[in-house]
């Protein structure tokens, strides 16, 4: 038996960021190994997951407050839904490490240490860090399964950064990406050939995921369940548009501090229902009739719990292109510039993408535990 260390985004108040993160360490456990999430938690990560109205100074908190004090329990609810699901489904490290410093300055016991999946290797995104790349790791055997650099990796990276993670991808005992995009940049960079693995909630069947959800559905009723992490006009368009040709509302687990957004609240078709944490974000992707927006992990398991979905502009992400593409459903992707929904309403192959996801789960098993030995 091995003792693994993972780190990752398992702390982002984020559906896919814990889900994925709670997969791995799953498979990882499933293979008899002793796994642990180091539970790395920033200031900065902290501070940006806390509910809005717990933002700033006391003035300013009040304030907030009153501009949404009508959400104030939901929200709430949903924060301690997300703590609650770190503390219960995670096995976590003993110690809570806040910098990059707490980590080097650990001794460690692993004998593997993987950096996980999501956007850990994203370096423009607000809680990147250096961690992820494991540069603490002293002593013991480095494995990178399945990390993402983002919808366009490198765009915006600095030289500063390229050189680092070309030091750092050296020191790699095995490197896995989650994108061929990723991938091809790798190759350029590093010249490292880094296989394309599935993201770790593909890992896990849709039988897995639907043993979670409680079998009451959190939403009476039928609807069309909209989730985008960003805000995002042209998804709030789409669904609104397909919400009145179906005839049926649209259901939101989450708002986003935009201004334009507010408009929505006001609208007779559209439910906010916020105090919802990763276990009830499945709930709502499986029960409802239909799945809409620009998300990776809403197309993951719109797949997984075989819910008909459309994601707007998909095929502009890569994350979200490798993943219709390996599943032949590309014909999901609806771009923002139309507005005629009947080739999207047409059935769709659960079973052959299903067929095609298990056939890419048995091969990225086998280089996981290939690479844990």
């Amino acid at each position: 038996m091995k003792r693994v260390g993972v780190i990752t985004f398992h702390a982002s108040h984020n559906y896919g960021s814990m889900l994925q993160a709670y997969a791995l360490q799953q498979v990882i456990l499933g293979m008899g190994d002793d796994c642990e999430i180091i539970n790395f938690r920033t200031k900065r990560q902290k501070k940006f997951y806390r509910p809005p109205f717990f933002h700033g100074r006391w003035i300013g908190m009040i304030r907030r407050f009153f501009l949404y004090w009508k959400v104030a329990i939901p929200l709430t609810k949903k924060y301690f839904l997300f703590e609650s699901f770190l503390q219960n489904k995670y096995i976590l490290s003993e110690k809570e490490y806040q910098t990059l410093d707490d980590l080097v300055k650990e001794d460690f016991k692993y004998d593997i240490f993987l950096s996980g999946s999501d956007q850990i290797w994203n370096t423009v995104c607000f809680d990147f860090d250096w961690a992820y790349f494991l540069s603490f790791v002293k002593e013991g055997k480095k494995i990178a399964y399945a990390p993402s650099m983002g919808p366009k990796p490198f765009v915006k990276d600095t030289e500063e950064n390229t050189r680092n993670i070309k030091k750092y991808i050296s020191s790699f005992d095995a490197v896995s990406v989650r994108e061929q995009g990723a991938a091809d940049h790798l190759l350029t960079l590093c010249g490292v050939h880094a296989p394309v693995m599935l993201d770790p909630t593909l890992l896990l069947s849709g039988n897995y995921w639907e043993e979670m959800i409680n079998q009451a559905p959190l939403v009476k009723g039928e609807y069309i369940f909209l989730y985008t992490p960003w805000y995002d006009e042209q998804v709030f368009l789409k669904a609104e548009m397909l919400s009145n040709l179906l005839g049926i509302k649209v259901v939101i687990a989450q708002i986003y501090e935009k201004k334009e957004e507010h408009k929505w609240r006001k609208k007779h078709n559209f439910q906010y229902l916020l105090s919802v944490g990763p276990i009830e974000f499945l709930n709502l992707c499986k029960n409802a009739k239909w799945a809409i927006g620009l998300s990776f992990h809403l197309v993951v398991f719109s797949i997984l719990l075989q819910t008909p979905f459309i994601v707007i502009d998909g095929m502009d992400d890569s994350r979200i292109q490798n993943l219709l593409t390996l599943t032949k459903l590309e014909s999901r992707s609806m771009p923002s510039s139309m507005s005629d929904f009947s080739q999207y309403l047409s059935h769709i192959d659960f079973k052959l993408a299903n067929d095609l996801i298990e056939n890419e789960r048995q091969r990225c098993l086998k280089w996981l535990k290939t690479n844990l030995t």
